[in-house]
C-alpha cells in the first residue's frame, strides 16, 4: 500500500511539472482609458500585429526555437509561438499586458524580450513607413 502511494505521488508530481508554466508580463500603458468594446478592437488589432511573420520569424531564428521544441519547420515553430505569447486586457481600463508562457523558466525570459524587441522594430518600422499615396494618384 506504502508502495503504491508512494508511486501514485512520484506520478501526479510529474503531471503537475508537466502542466505547470511559467509566464512573464509586461504592463503596457495606453493613452487613455477604453471601454469594453474598445479594449476588445484593441486588443484583437494589437494581438494580430504579435503573431505577424515578421514579429515571429525572428525570434524563431535567433532563439532557434526550431531545435528547442523539436518542431519540424518554423511554420510549426510559429504556431506554437503564437500559441505562447498574446496581449491580454488589463486589470485597470487604461492598461493592458503583455503575456508570453512557456514551460521553462528562463526560456519564458528569453522568449519575452526577444519577442518584446522584434514587436517594437516592427512598430518603428511601420510608423517611419512613407503614407500610401492619395486615391487616384499614379506616377
Amino acid at each position: 500500500f506504502v508502495g503504491y502511494k508512494l508511486w501514485k505521488r512520484q506520478k501526479n508530481r510529474a503531471l503537475m511539472a508537466e502542466a505547470q508554466r511559467w509566464e512573464i508580463k509586461s504592463v503596457i500603458e495606453l493613452n487613455k482609458e477604453l471601454s469594453k468594446d474598445e479594449m476588445e478592437k484593441y486588443l484583437v488589432v494589437e494581438n494580430e500585429k504579435l503573431d505577424r511573420y515578421e514579429v515571429l520569424r525572428p525570434v524563431i531564428d535567433e532563439l532557434d526555437l526550431i531545435n528547442y521544441w523539436g518542431v519540424a519547420d518554423a511554420d510549426e515553430a510559429m504556431t506554437k509561438l503564437k500559441e505562447c505569447s498574446e496581449i491580454r486586457a488589463g486589470n485597470d481600463a487604461g492598461t493592458a499586458f503583455f503575456v508570453v508562457s512557456e514551460k521553462d523558466k528562463e526560456m519564458t525570459g528569453k522568449l519575452g524580450q526577444a519577442i518584446g524587441r522584434s514587436f517594437q522594430a516592427m512598430l518603428m518600422r511601420d510608423r517611419m513607413r512613407l503614407p500610401p499615396p492619395p486615391p487616384g494618384y499614379q506616377e
